[in-house]
């Protein structure tokens, strides 16, 4: 029983004690690291480091780094910890929170041996590194330091930093020189002590006794430029003073105040000194008063000025239009007195009103006695100058002096100028016409030199040939009419304008012509206008131009007086006549206007009441839109044969006397004898029946007992005509 007992209670324990083994094992099953219970529960996780190459680091578990890990490797630089073998991304910084199982890289800089060769700066010892964070400090006396630089001659750019050091690596120092040594070479004045600077801010200050300082300069012998301040040193220097010797200066001034004496190189200007009674006359070098000193004076030795003196006498002055001179009372009078005139230039001062030369004062003068003096004027020259302007042949005008603030007029195109395809038309002050324009024969005042411009423009001298045909003279309402047969023949676009009958007018004046001036087409604003018709001519006046323009033009006058070519519109005493044969410029015969004005042929001429058109206000200038102004040529439409204004503007001689051409056939008719001579076109007064080219017409010539008023007017001008070539 008691052995049961005890069996029993021994099996108790055993099995007591294997249920507490039991619990035990499975309570340390549940707490082990290792089971993913325990690590839920306790949040550690596992880290690993992975060293590469550097000294082992032992696994943890852990929720949170600290510090960083400290591992090492020979010859290198530890530069992290990653959490990505092939270190992409930031490297971690601790202290670092663990949230899962994780390893850690090590990152490593292999290192290199760096040198540093310093050019004489503070030394620096060699060591290795991979990486250089920051400039190594360095210093140089008188020296600012530029960088490193891994080449010895200092080509390419300074390294930066942080520097990689990627392999054994010698690293050069770079210094320019700041400060340098400045030294001084005063050449007798007071000493300066050498000092070190970069910038020299103001001239240094020196003295010597009796001398006067000439500034600073770089060499010796002072052929260097003087030295200017602020300087900026980039090398080691010597300064070299430069010194004028002063001399002594003694003014004599006779009876005068009294001047004190003292030293200089230079006497700008004449020390003053007074006399009563007396006039200063100058100062001289020597006693005698033979040698004047002229001022600035330079001094090269010790010196005594002597003062002359004059006795005081009365000086007026003339100026002839000049600017007033205050008469003086002195005795010697050192400059020229000053006087001016507008336009004029100062011929000097004399003694008498006639201005001999043997009288002309010069200066410095001593007066002798009481005396007046004359100013003499020159007007001031100015030149008038005419340029071609692109002409292809021909001449200038000469070019003309003329005294300033005369009057001048504007020459014509004297020497038959002429452009290709164009026409001379005025000067102007500028090549490309937009200065001020002048027409032959203007005045102007002239203020300063000025060049004149040929102007090419419209030929208003151009003329059509009319190919000779046969057309019926007169109104086509009219019965009877006679048939008229014309041989061809030239005749001119427009009406001549005033600028080439001014032209042709100055030309022959100066070529054995007397001609009556002609007008210049009316109009109330006539100084803006160009190219009007020439009006206010006579028969007789047209006659005698055309011969004019017939030479100007090198071709054969064609009017006659007796058996010499009509040059004079007032000779009227011998027997007139016109030379077919020549082959000049004229008149048009009646006949030839009409024919022209009705288009050149039988059909026209009938086909239109004016020249060209059944509309007056498309070719003509009349009572009704004229507004009694005379216009510029050409500004109305032409006929079919390009002519212009050949009704209404101004109405055109005509070769022929007044009188019928009866009702049969003729070839080239002309009246050559009667009373009046004819007129045709109508002009601005004019109304619509008067201005076709089938009215007709008359006026007196001038030279049969009539006044100059009667026979020619303010609306009488001409169409130039021509045989044909």
């Amino acid at each position: 029983m008691l052995a049961s007992d005890s069996n029993k209670k021994e099996y108790s324990m055993k099995k007591h004690i294997f249920i507490s083994f039991s619990l035990l094992a499975i309570l340390l099953s549940l707490i082990s690291c290792n089971n993913p219970f325990f690590i839920k529960a306790t949040q550690l996780y596992e880290v690993k480091y992975s060293t590469n190459g550097g000294t082992t680091i032992e696994s943890s578990r852990t929720d949170c780094i600290k510090e960083m890990p400290y591992t090492q490797k020979t010859d290198c630089t530890f530069c992290g910890w990653y959490t990505k073998s092939d270190f992409t991304g930031e490297a971690v910084s601790f202290p670092l929170e663990i949230k899962d199982d994780i390893t850690l890289y090590a990152k490593w800089q292999q290192m290199y041996t760096v040198t540093f060769v310093t050019n004489g700066g503070s030394e620096l010892e060699s060591y290795k590194t991979g990486i250089i964070e920051k400039s190594p400090d360095i210093a140089k006396a008188d020296f600012t330091f530029l960088g490193w630089y891994t080449t010895q001659d200092f080509s390419g750019d300074p390294i930066s930093f942080p520097y990689i050091v990627e392999r054994p690596t010698i690293l050069y120092a770079k210094w320019i020189q700041t400060s340098f040594q400045v030294s001084f070479e005063t050449n007798g004045g007071t000493v300066i002590a050498s000092y070190k600077t970069s910038l020299i801010q103001s001239a240094p200050e020196c003295t010597r006794e009796n001398f006067i300082f000439d500034g600073w300069y770089t060499t010796s012998d002072f052929s260097s430029t003087q030295m200017e301040f602020p300087y900026t040193l980039t090398t080691n220097i010597t300064l070299y003073a430069k010194w004028i010797p002063t001399y002594q200066v003694t003014f004599y001034t006779g009876e005068g105040t009294e001047i004190a004496p003292f030293r200089t190189n230079k006497i700008e200007k004449a020390p003053e000194t007074i006399r009563s009674g007396y006039s200063f006359a100058g100062w001289y070098t020597d006693s005698l008063l033979t040698k004047p000193a002229v001022f600035p004076y330079t001094l090269q030795t010790d010196t005594i000025f002597y003062a002359k003196w004059v006795a005081i006498y009365n000086v007026t002055f003339v100026t002839n239009g000049g600017t007033s001179v205050t008469s003086l009372q002195t005795g010697y009078i050192q400059t020229c007195p000053v006087t001016t005139k507008n336009d004029n230039s100062f011929g000097g001062w004399y003694l008498d009103a006639e201005f001999t030369e043997e009288n002309k004062v010069n200066f410095p003068y001593t007066v002798t006695g009481d005396i007046t003096l004359y100013a003499k004027w020159k007007p001031v020259q100015c030149t008038v100058t005419y340029m071609p302007n692109g002409a292809t042949e021909g001449r200038v005008p000469a070019a003309t002096t003329v005294d300033k603030g005369s009057t001048y007029t504007i020459a014509g195109n004297t020497g038959n100028l002429s452009k290709q395809g164009f026409a001379f038309t005025k000067w102007n002050t500028r090549a490309d016409g937009d200065g001020q324009g002048y027409s032959a024969g203007n005045t102007i005042t002239v203020t300063g030199d000025i060049v004149l411009y040929a102007q090419w423009g419209k030929d208003y001298g151009a003329m059509v040939t009319v190919p000779g045909g046969w057309f019926y003279f007169g109104d086509p309402s009219t019965s009877s009419r006679p048939k008229i047969t014309l041989s061809s023949f030239q005749i001119a676009q427009y009406e001549l304008t005033y600028e080439l009958w001014l032209e042709v007018y100055t030309w022959a004046k100066e070529h054995g012509y007397n001609l009556t001036q002609a007008s210049k087409g009316y109009a109330a604003n006539d100084i803006y206008k160009s190219f009007v018709p020439a009006t206010n001519i006579s028969w007789n006046m047209a006659c005698v131009w055309l011969n004019a323009y017939s030479e100007y033009k090198n071709l054969e006058p064609v009017y006659y007086r007796g058996s010499a070519v009509w040059k004079d519109d007032t000779n009227t005493s011998n027997t007139f006549s016109w030379n077919q044969t020549k082959n000049g410029f004229r008149l048009p015969t009646e006949c030839e206007w009409e024919f022209t004005a009705g288009g050149g042929s039988a059909e026209t001429h009938d086909k239109y009441i004016y020249a060209g058109s059944n509309t007056i206000g498309e070719i003509a200038w009349y009572s009704k839109n004229s507004e009694t102004e005379i216009h510029s040529v050409g500004t109305k439409k032409d006929n079919t044969l390009g002519t212009y204004d050949m009704c209404g503007n101004i109405a055109e001689w005509c070769y022929d006397y007044y009188a019928s051409f009866g009702t049969g056939e003729l070839t080239n008719p002309k009246h050559s004898s009667g009373a009046y001579k004819i007129l045709r076109g109508g002009f601005i007064y004019s109304e619509e029946n008067c201005t076709s080219i089938f009215y007709r017409t008359n006026y007196y010539t001038y030279y049969i007992g009539y006044t100059s008023e009667t026979n020619r007017n303010n609306y009488s001008g001409i169409r130039i005509a021509r045989n044909a070539e």
